[in-house]
């Protein structure tokens, strides 16, 4: 049967308490019952051993048996419902309690037996009979017959006593139940109610709601952990629905943008406004590239983030590869009078050597697309611990610190219009990140406004073939 978690806190609550307040007084009561039936019964002893004593006594004094002095004691021996019979060193009987005496004082115990047995919870004793000798010095002067109830023969105060402790630990018990009852139900609830305003919280979450404020912190540290967490999450959840809103419209913009040139040509040559020259028919190829090239971006990232692209793990040195990938972009720099300057010692590397030439073509692509005529951009390779490091520098405009924190997301362009008159997607940079986290790297930009960029990717060194 399911249940909330309260009633699961609180059962449990209840049941440890149960068990512990039960074992508690059970091992009380035994305790109890043990030592004070040791007490009883050496009380017991000490009664028989005195009238012993005081009977020895008796005998001492006058050096015979005087029947008299002897009835008082054994008289009063019966009041402690003790049967004292008396015999002389020839085994003749001195003194006994008179058969109806007898017979009273052995209901008497009978009867309290009964009672104690009742009220002590079965305890039981039978009528036992033992005999000692009776000695002056060393010397035997007779025999004493003693009957009681046996040794564990309680009195009505002992009774009482017994009677008291059980129901003072009873009524201990109970109040120990009642207390354990009221923090099980305050803890119960202590503890449920983050969880199930953290519940409401993130139910609030699977509809979508992610600017519904996070439940208040509570001085429990795994459930303030996990609110901080859940709140986090949620913040994430709401930045990613913007990117995919953003995301759908710059696909919509960007896609939209060529198609309605490349609808326009058309129609234009279909009604015989113009001519389908080559000039004309190689504008609508171009623009059927832009699309093409758009799709092609988005599924190198999708396939790079869904892990379906293996990498082609390979050893080469980066500062070579680095060294042709700038050879490539020569001709374009010089177009600019831009200086390109590749610096480091040789450094060889494990790595996808195609995937990481895209990373550089990237990064150089957007710094020279940056950097203003007669600028610099220097490619640096070293090694830090077990990392290979790259880093691409550029004096070209700089990126504003709210677009640093944005660039690697795809179609995100500081420049809109400078990106689409250069035939820029805003995937570039997503592209780079791609790559470089499947290479369990990261990358990082830094950046002043007016001063330029300096992009800096870490690889290990040795990657794990998978």
């Amino acid at each position: 049967m399911r249940r909330t978690i309260s009633w699961h806190l609180l059962l449990s609550f209840l049941l440890f308490s149960s068990v512990i307040i039960g074992l508690f007084g059970w091992f009380s009561m035994q305790l109890v019952n043990s030592h004070f039936s040791e007490y009883v019964s050496e009380r017991r002893t000490e009664e028989i051993t005195g009238y012993t004593d005081e009977i020895e006594a008796v005998f001492a004094q006058t050096g015979s048996w005087d029947e008299d002095a002897i009835a008082v004691i054994g008289r009063q021996a019966l009041q402690d419902d003790i049967i004292l019979k008396v015999y002389d060193s020839q085994e003749q009987l001195i003194w006994s309690p008179s058969v109806m005496e007898e017979q009273e004082n052995r209901q008497m115990m009978s009867s309290h037996m009964s009672q104690m047995s009742e009220m002590m919870g079965g305890t039981e004793s039978e009528y036992t009979v033992t005999t000692v000798e009776l000695n002056e010095g060393s010397r035997t002067i007779g025999s004493l017959e003693i009957g009681t109830m046996g040794t564990y023969f309680y009195t009505e105060h002992d009774v009482a006593f017994v009677s008291d402790i059980r129901n003072n630990l009873m009524i201990v018990a109970l109040l120990a139940f009642a207390l354990s009852l009221f923090f099980a139900v305050w803890i119960a609830r202590k503890l449920s109610l983050p969880v199930f305003a953290v519940s409401r919280f993130t139910g609030e979450i699977a509809k979508g709601n992610y600017t519904e404020p996070a439940p208040k912190e509570t001085n429990i540290v795994e459930i303030d952990a996990l609110i901080r967490s859940v709140d986090s999450l949620s913040r994430q959840l709401d930045s990613q629905q913007e990117i995919r809103n953003r995301l759908s419209s710059d696909i919509a913009h960007e896609i939209r943008t060529p198609l309605t040139t490349l609808k326009g040509n058309l129609e234009a040559m279909l009604d015989g406004i113009w001519e389908p020259s080559n000039e004309r028919l190689k504008i609508c190829y171009d623009e059927v590239n832009r699309i093409s090239r758009l799709i092609g971006n988005i599924d190198k990232i999708n396939e790079m983030e869904s892990n379906h692209e293996k990498l082609e793990f390979s050893r080469f040195d980066l500062q070579a590869l680095s060294k042709k990938v700038v050879t490539n972009f020569t001709a374009v720099a010089a177009k600019k009078n831009i200086i390109l300057a590749v610096t480091g010692e040789p450094l060889m590397i494990t790595a996808d050597q195609d995937k990481i030439s895209q990373v550089l073509t990237n990064l150089l692509v957007n710094a020279i697309k940056f950097t203003p005529k007669q600028g610099n951009i220097h490619i640096e390779i070293h090694q830090e611990g077990d990392q290979a490091v790259l880093r691409v520098s550029d004096d070209g405009i700089g990126i504003d610190p709210e677009d640093q924190k944005k660039i690697f997301e795809r179609f995100y362009m500081t420049e809109p219009s400078r990106n689409s008159r250069s035939g820029g997607q805003g995937l570039g940079l997503a592209i780079v990140k791609s790559i470089i986290k499947k290479h369990n790297g990261t990358v990082r930009v830094a950046s002043d406004v007016g001063k330029g960029a300096t992009f800096t990717v870490a690889i290990p060194l040795d990657q794990h073939r998978t």
